[in-house]
């Protein structure tokens, strides 16, 4: 998904040595979306982070993406240390079923 690819160069840039890894998840991943579905993508980084930060930082860029693919991009924020450790449901799902871009 060339979305994905300009948003994965954009990451990069921007946090440049605290960019971890960006995961794509949910019916895109899976194979089972359709129309109207929601891209869902985590966004790794190194510690520390600050959720609320990091969407506000990020919502021109993510917004005009949308804008211009007429998708919905759904993204959560996450800690490498927490992506690491911790094995909620959606952390197991995501690390199962996920694509890292």
């Amino acid at each position: 998904m060339e979305i994905l690819l300009r948003l994965r160069i954009y990451l990069q840039q921007l946090y440049q040595e605290r960019f971890d890894r960006l995961v794509l998840f949910g019916s895109y991943a899976t194979g089972t979306a359709h129309p109207g579905s929601d891209v869902d993508i985590l966004i790794v980084l190194h510690d520390p982070i600050d959720e609320s930060e990091e969407l506000h930082k990020t919502s021109p860029f993510v917004a005009q993406l949308c804008l211009d693919h007429n998708l919905l991009i759904s993204r959560l924020f996450m800690a490498t240390s927490r992506y690491k450790a911790e094995s909620s449901p959606l952390l197991r799902n995501i690390r199962a079923e996920g694509i890292v871009i």
